[in-house]
C-alpha cells in the first residue's frame, strides 16, 4: 500500500515558524513587500492545507498585488528555500521519535512511504530532516508545493510517480484541504485530529478516518 503523508501537522506536529518566516523573508525581497510583513502575515490568510505557492498568491493579494509570473514565482521559491536552509534550527523532540519508529514499522510491514505536502520540496526535505523524519521517504517520489498550486494535483503526481493505483492509496493529513485533495485524486483520506482541526470538522470534510495519533495509523490499516 502508498502512504502518502503530509508534513505540518502532521508529522511534524510543532508550529512551523521558521518555514513561514522564510516565506514572508522572500515575499518582501522579491515582491516589495512592506518589511514588516512575517510569519503573522503568512497566518492571516489561513494558510493551514494550502500549498506554498497558493499561499504566496494569497498572501499578495492581502496586499493589493496581482497574481506574479512563473518567473516571479520561481525567484520566490529559490529564496524562501536559501532563507529556510539558513533559519531553520529544529532538532528531534520526543515527539519526532515516536514518528519515527511508525515510519519505520510501517516501512517494515511493506508500505511505501512517500510525502504529499504544500511545502516547496527542498523545505520539506529539509524540514524532516532536521528532526530524524527524512530517511524514509525516497527521492523522486511524492508531491510538492514546488510542483503545482492545487493540492489534488501533487496527489496524482505522487500516484505516478510511484506507479501505485488509487484504490490500494491512502492519504494522512491533517486538514480538510488534505482530505479533500485525497479525495479529488480518488485516495482513502485518513485525517489525524490536532487542536485547529478537531474529530467532527475532520469528518465532516469527508474524511474515511479520523484518528488521534499517528502511532494508531498502523492498527487502523491491518
Amino acid at each position: 500500500m502508498l502512504l502518502l503523508f503530509d508534513i505540518d501537522g502532521t508529522l511534524v506536529r510543532s508550529r512551523p515558524l521558521a518555514h513561514q518566516r522564510a516565506m514572508a523573508e522572500a515575499a518582501v525581497e522579491i515582491f516589495g513587500l512592506p518589511p514588516e510583513t512575517d510569519a503573522a502575515a503568512i497566518r492571516a490568510v489561513e494558510p493551514w492545507g494550502k500549498t506554498d505557492r497558493w499561499i504566496l498568491r494569497e498572501l499578495l493579494e492581502a496586499h493589493g498585488v496581482a497574481a506574479p509570473g512563473t518567473d516571479d514565482v520561481a525567484r520566490w521559491e529559490r529564496a524562501a528555500c536559501a532563507t529556510y536552509e539558513r533559519i531553520e534550527d529544529g532538532e528531534p523532540s520526543d515527539a519526532d521519535v515516536r514518528t519515527r519508529a511508525v515510519l519505520d514499522h510501517l516501512s517494515a510491514a511493506g508500505h511505501e512511504l512517500a510525502l504529499v505536502t504544500g511545502n516547496l520540496e527542498p523545505i520539506a526535505r529539509r524540514k524532516l530532516a532536521a528532526r530524524g523524519l527524512g530517511e524514509p521517504f525516497a527521492p523522486e517520489r511524492g508531491g510538492f508545493g514546488s510542483d503545482a498550486e492545487d493540492r489534488a494535483e501533487l496527489v496524482r503526481l505522487a500516484l505516478a510517480r510511484s506507479g501505485a493505483d488509487a484504490r490500494d492509496t491512502v492519504l494522512i493529513g491533517d486538514t480538510p484541504n488534505d482530505v479533500a485533495a485525497g479525495l479529488a485524486a480518488g485516495v482513502r483520506a485518513v485525517a489525524i485530529a490536532g487542536h485547529r482541526f478537531d474529530r467532527a470538522t475532520l469528518l465532516d470534510a469527508g474524511a474515511n478516518d479520523v484518528i488521534d495519533d499517528l502511532e494508531e495509523l498502523e492498527r487502523l490499516l491491518t
